[in-house]
């Protein structure tokens, strides 16, 4: 008689790191700076077609340098306040999430996770320094955890795919104050035309304390911070190329002043709405690339009078960049680059934004490793 076939498991690990940093000349000054270099683990635990999803990554601050142009290196902060900088520690929290992998009927996790919206967003996010700045992703200057619209905090997040059809959705739990079962929802939906060429549309709505939007406290909030994103991507073997826009309402912040005849001016955190375009795209060569793209951000600029009091953010107030850069690969892992950001736009406080010049060196490892274990 044949012997049963014992049952297993099989333990999937998978450790990654990319260390990244870089010279960046701005201001008629050289600085050294850390560029959102992380490590990270992804394990999967799976009998059959059933698994157990579990991730964590962290950010290595390398270097002390207080100044980072990479807005994927942004870590949480609150929708309300204001976080131009924020104390570098050596390390800090990018992800954490646990799941389960229901094999055909998709992927189920919790957690500090990317969101369903940069599905979408993602397509533009494809340079080593710059860009991501017209997606309404990092809102702020924070991570888009609270938002849900980055790295969400506190998300339940389901994906699968049927044929060419890929879809993901989102609620997020994080108990806030805010009179209402869930604290945010959002849902995308990317269509695969054919191998390395798709487009996809993202849905996100952060939901606020109804008392907070209608009592006027917080400048420029009319309703509760939505946003979407469309956009379309091609990932070739010479060229890449990718197209992303969006609309946001009372979904982005920034530090307008507060005008009083008696006191004078002081900042003040304003909310805003805004449309946004990215574009990118890379020519590849063995073991170079050229890449270059364009990001413009365009506020829809409010002005709030209330008696002699009034706020606002500066006329010229945009984001409009405009980036080219290049990868050279001298051996697998690693990568020499140089990106230059030229800055056409205004902060909100009306600075003329910088244009940044930086060289700098990424290596990326990873590995994977399994074992069955019989039960």
């Amino acid at each position: 008689m044949q012997a049963q076939e014992k049952d297993s498991v099989e333990i999937l690990l998978k450790p990654y790191a990319s260390l990244r940093g870089h010279l960046a000349v701005y201001d008629n000054k050289l600085e050294l700076q850390e560029n959102a270099s992380r490590i990270g683990l992804e394990v999967n635990i799976k009998k059959h077609d059933f698994g157990i999803i579990a991730g964590g990554e962290i950010q290595l601050n390398m270097f002390k340098g207080g100044t980072s142009f990479n807005v994927d290196g942004n870590l949480s902060g609150g929708f309300l306040n204001v976080e131009s900088a924020q104390k570098q520690q050596v390390f800090g929290n990018r992800l954490g999430y646990l799941g389960l992998d229901l094999g055909k009927f998709g992927t189920l996790t919790i957690g500090k996770q990317w969101s369903v919206y940069r599905d979408i967003t993602a397509y533009t996010d494809k340079f080593n320094v710059f860009g991501s700045r017209a997606s309404a992703t990092f809102i702020g200057g924070t991570d888009g955890g609270e938002t849900g619209t980055g790295r969400a905090d506190q998300a339940v997040i389901y994906r699968n795919h049927f044929g060419p059809f890929y879809l993901g959705g989102q609620i997020q739990a994080r108990g806030g104050n805010n009179g209402k079962f869930i604290d945010g929802f959002g849902a995308s939906l990317q269509y695969k035309i054919k191998e390395g060429f798709f487009a996809g549309a993202a849905y996100n709505r952060a939901l606020l304390s109804d008392n907070l939007v209608t009592a006027g406290r917080i400048i420029g909030l009319t309703g509760q911070p939505t946003y979407f994103s469309l956009g379309t991507k091609y990932i070739g073997q010479t060229i890449d190329f990718s197209i992303v826009g969006v609309l946001q309402k009372n979904g982005d912040f920034s530090q307008g002043s507060y005008l009083d005849p008696t006191v004078g001016a002081f900042p003040f955190t304003t909310v805003f709405n805004a449309k946004g375009l990215e574009v990118f795209g890379k020519y590849k060569f063995q073991k170079f690339s050229v890449l270059a793209g364009y990001n413009l951000y365009v506020p829809e600029l409010k002005s709030i009078e209330d008696n002699s009091v009034q706020y606002s953010l500066d006329p010229g107030f945009k984001k409009n960049d405009i980036i080219v850069g290049f990868s050279y690969f001298p051996f697998k892992f690693a990568q020499i680059y140089s990106e230059q950001r030229f800055s056409m736009g205004k902060a909100s406080n009306g600075e003329r934004e910088k244009s940044v010049f930086t060289l700098g060196l990424k290596i990326d490892l990873s590995g994977s490793f399994s074992k069955k274990i019989s039960l």
